[in-house]
């Protein structure tokens, strides 16, 4: 194992959160479409450590259950371990409680499950600064105009870090100090094994703060360094709902921000909402009222909107998704056309050069090269080929109650308006479904199939 691999994360998340004024914890609390210790666990997974370690505590068994879900549904490469706090005394007693699950690693990454503002780009150039210079302890810090509660960085005059000081513990010239921690650091792990079994109880509440164990490692004649940030919100702490607000708005600015700056077109920066993480390529052009998330990936020279949603999708180059469609989870391939109004539900395959439009639902389906499904149509669990027309009100019946089957539609069919598909079934290349019927058994190639009952017309009674 690489030294720069031979990291443990440790996510302190056993908080309380009493000013979210919730039955939820607080790392709980959903930013975007992630809790925020879910978002973190997630970025910090980009360095690729050997372990991420997450401290729980209040309320531990519903955190452990919705980060495990979450973890299920979108693993990291990294092993996850969860770490119960048994006495809720501070973020110093948590890293000594998590001491036998990171002791064998030569170094530790400690962040906060409620601060997830961190660009993944800091956070890569302040492990680089640690691996270079080597301290005992590297602490990111940043300048605040009104510093208030984050606890201060003294430094000595030579410009070395001396002491951090928290905010309810500091003298007047102290708190004058703009310099603040954010509480992430990078310790040589076996400094800060001694360091937090040296910790003792401070302030009124009796606490053990991780922040003297600078002062520890200090006195033991080690080396402390600080990293700061260029940009400040990236030290962000969300303590309230007014907070996990701005923190979103922040995030989206940011992300909108850099797009732009690459090329991409967003026409309303106020109502367009982009997750971390989302890849556009240039020339693409972002209409107002779209929500893009997930692992999205979309190309260049596309068009999006205006109004809908995009969730972990791949959207590919010259591609159109129209106005107030959801796309969930699938693949519009290039130069295809999707809506208005069209539902692309998980495993939907769009293209190249297809059309999903007005009212139309796909659903774990492929559709061919060239096909269309213009509109009012549900089709799920199909496989179709090239050239296909599917009429208005066409509904693949993939569900008999108890499970579902397939529908194979060959190259160049041509299923009639109104028609019903009861799966399994398979409609040959070049085939004709008259209007209004419903197919139960497999049509051959080029044939024409009609299933309906012969037009009876009487004379009205009155």
């Amino acid at each position: 194992m690489s030294e720069k691999n031979d990291l443990c994360v440790l996510v302190l998340a056993a908080g309380l959160g009493t000013r979210m004024k919730s039955d939820l914890p607080k790392v709980l609390h959903v930013l975007g479409d992630l809790p925020l210790a879910a978002r973190v666990v997630k970025k910090v997974s980009v360095l690729n450590p050997s372990k991420i370690v997450i401290v729980v505590g209040h309320k531990a068994d519903m955190v452990r259950e919705i980060l495990g879900k979450y973890l299920e549904k979108s693993p990291v490469r990294a092993g996850v371990v969860f770490v119960t706090q048994k006495l809720l005394k501070g973020s110093g007693r948590a890293v000594q409680e998590a001491l036998p699950e990171i002791k064998n690693s030569r170094h530790t990454l400690i962040l906060c499950g409620d601060a997830p503002l961190f660009k993944t780009a800091t956070l890569k150039k302040m492990l680089s600064d640690y691996l270079a210079t080597r301290p005992d302890c590297l602490v990111m810090t940043a300048d605040l105009a009104a510093p208030g509660s984050y606890g201060r960085i003294k430094r000595a005059s030579t410009g070395a870090v001396e002491a951090i000081v928290e905010a309810s513990d500091a003298s007047p010239s102290e708190l004058a100090l703009q310099e603040v921690n954010s509480g992430v650091y990078f310790f040589k792990t076996s400094s800060l094994a001694k360091a937090v079994k040296a910790l003792k109880k401070k302030g009124p509440k009796g606490e053990y703060y991780l922040t003297d164990s600078v002062e520890n490692i200090l006195e033991a004649g080690g080396n402390v360094r600080a990293f700061k940030a260029a940009d400040e919100t990236e030290i962000t702490g969300i303590n309230s709902r007014r907070d996990l607000a701005g923190a979103y708005k922040m995030i989206n600015k940011r992300v909108l921000q850099d797009l732009m700056d690459n090329g991409v077109t967003i026409v309303d920066p106020d109502t367009t909402y982009i997750e971390e993480g989302v890849r556009i390529g240039r020339d693409t052009i972002v209409q107002p009222g779209m929500h893009i998330k997930g692992d999205t990936v979309i190309g260049k020279n596309c068009r999006l909107g205006p109004y809908g949603v995009i969730d972990s999708c791949r959207i590919e180059d010259g591609s159109e998704v129209k106005f107030s469609c959801f796309l969930s989870e699938s693949r519009v391939r290039t130069g295809s056309i999707v809506g208005p109004f069209a539902h692309l539900r998980p495993a939907s395959d769009i293209g190249p050069g297809a059309k999903v439009g007005n009212f139309s639902e796909i659903k774990k389906s492929r559709i061919g090269r060239g096909s269309k499904v213009p509109h009012l149509s549900y089709v799920g669990d199909t496989e179709m080929g090239e050239k296909v027309n599917i009429g208005a009100g066409t509904i693949t019946c993939n569900y008999d109650g108890v499970r579902k089957s397939k529908t194979i539609i060959g190259a160049g069919a041509f299923i009639g308006s109104n028609t019903n598909l009861v799966a399994p079934v398979r409609v040959g290349a070049g085939a004709l479904v008259g209007a209004g019927s419903t197919i139960t058994e497999d049509v051959p190639p080029k044939t024409l199939a009609l299933a309906r009952a012969r037009q009876i017309v009487k004379q009205l009674k009155r």
